[in-house]
């Protein structure tokens, strides 16, 4: 037993009978000591997921605010194209309520005119005054001291958040290119003919408008007076032949060739209609109306459609209270070629004086075409005052024939059955049209702030005969049907 446990002088017997290390606390485990270049390491790591962060947080708050942003532009918008449309219906209200409307000013208007009674009165082109209530009620109310009349305690009225703009005006009071209602075949070719060469300036030679017949279009071709007339005519009559005009005879025939020709030469080729124009945008499609011609005659001002001189909608006829003065002279020297009402000098007093009389006194002056034939001969009161008037401005006195009394009666019309509405919604710090500078984006408000803008155009029909195609059954509403409806 002693000798098992001797001490060996083998080191490693020394080692086996030494005991066992004592094992570390948690508390006093070694730290390995981090060099420099480790340190650098969880820097850089530190710095890029910091950049990762702000770059996702950046990107998380735009698309956040473009969110948001877009929400609340397309509620603008939905609010704007809902001010639009409740002045394109408050307008048909104020259209449906003329009758009641004539009856009530009836005495007053006799009495200024001798005893007669009014035509149908042009309510709808006031829509944007009379509405205003309703449209701008703040602008309505901020005109209470001017006109008397607080609308604080009316029902319904207050502040939209937005409004609303109105133009409105009938389309007879323009020279209608379509084909007419009332005519049929080579008289109603004539008719339009006789109307556009009259309004391109063919009967006054140098005319203003020669410069548009005389350059080349954008297919190449030289498109001249007649050949315009032509082509609008050929557009919507129902042959195939070329058509002919003659200013002399104020006749058409059918031309050699085909209508299609022209048209068929070009990169991109098409047919003639060979019906009637649904919109006026389709003018576009005619030889020779470009955009000199679209500026000239079609729309001179884009912002205000009373500027526009021509239609495709109506029954032909013209209202001589409310067609523009030029257009009336166009208009009644298609009939009257060759009398001295026509020549420069005197169309230039006949469109001054119309349009002084429309200043001083904005009423229907006509009552029926034997009124226009009695202020063209110069008789009747409106010529007795304007002479006394304008003087030596007064435009002579004509002699007015049997058939062109005539072709009078199938020219003129003195109501209207076809309105064009045009009602805007605005929403934000909007200035009114004419107040936006030329060199400011209109969407952005001229600068002023953020302004939402929503533009319909209608045209609509009331025309109390209509009656819906079969197999429909019904009668025309009395708030009328659309034509035509476009929102920009």
């Amino acid at each position: 037993m002693r000798l098992l446990l001797a001490a060996s002088a083998d080191s490693r017997a020394r080692e086996w009978r030494a005991p066992a290390p004592e094992p570390l606390s948690r508390g006093r485990r070694e730290v390995k000591k981090v060099g420099l270049r480790e340190r650098g390491v969880a820097l850089i790591l530190s710095l890029v997921t910091i950049l990762i962060l702000t770059v996702v947080l950046a990107d998380m708050h735009q698309s956040t605010s473009m969110s948001y942003a877009l929400a609340d532009t397309q509620e603008d918008r939905l609010q704007a194209e809902y001010l639009a449309r409740s002045g394109i219906n408050l307008t048909r209200l104020l259209v449906a309520a003329e009758p009641q409307i004539r009856q009530a000013v009836t005495p007053v208007y006799s009495a200024m005119m001798g005893g007669r009674r009014p035509p149908q009165l042009p309510v709808w082109t006031y829509a944007n005054q009379v509405l205003q209530p309703f449209c701008d009620y703040e602008r309505a109310q901020g005109m209470r001291d001017s006109t008397g009349i607080d609308f604080s305690a009316a029902e319904g009225l207050g502040n939209t958040g937005g409004r609303c703009e109105i133009v409105s005006f009938s389309e007879n009071s323009k020279l209608n290119l379509n084909t007419g209602l009332h005519m049929q075949g080579d008289q109603a070719r004539a008719n339009v003919a006789m109307q556009v060469f009259e309004m391109t300036g063919g009967n006054q030679q140098p005319s203003q408008y020669d410069a548009l017949f005389e350059r080349r279009d954008p297919d190449g071709q030289i498109t001249s007076r007649l050949d315009i007339v032509a082509a609008l005519v050929d557009w919507w009559d129902a042959d195939q032949q070329r058509t002919a005009f003659d200013p002399g005879t104020q006749t058409v025939s059918n031309d050699a060739g085909g209508e299609d020709d022209i048209y068929q030469s070009y990169r991109d080729p098409y047919r003639v209609k060979n019906a009637p124009f649904d919109s006026l945008e389709e003018l576009r499609y005619v030889r020779g109306i470009g955009d000199d011609f679209w500026a000239t005659f079609v729309e001179p001002d884009p912002d205000d459609p009373t500027e526009r001189l021509v239609t495709v909608y109506g029954s032909g006829k013209v209202n001589p209270n409310e067609a523009r003065p030029i257009a009336l002279l166009w208009r009644s020297c298609a009939i009257l070629q060759g009398t001295t009402l026509c020549t420069r000098a005197e169309a230039e007093k006949f469109v001054f004086l119309l349009t002084m009389v429309r200043d001083l006194a904005p009423i229907p002056w006509f009552e029926n075409h034997n009124h226009w034939v009695e202020f063209l001969e110069g008789r009747g009161q409106l010529y007795g005052m304007l002479a006394g008037l304008a003087g030596d401005a007064m435009f002579a006195p004509i002699t007015i024939t049997a058939a062109q009394k005539n072709a009078f009666r199938g020219a003129l019309v003195f109501g209207a059955a076809i309105i064009t509405v045009q009602s805007t919604g605005l929403v934000g710090n909007c200035p009114s049209d004419e107040a936006i500078p030329e060199d400011e984006d209109e969407e952005s408000g001229g600068g002023l702030g953020r302004c939402t803008r929503v533009r319909i155009r209608s045209v609509l029909n009331f025309e109390n005969r209509w009656t819906p195609p079969p197999p429909n059954a019904g009668a025309m509403p009395a708030l009328g049907i659309f034509h035509h409806w476009r929102v920009d």
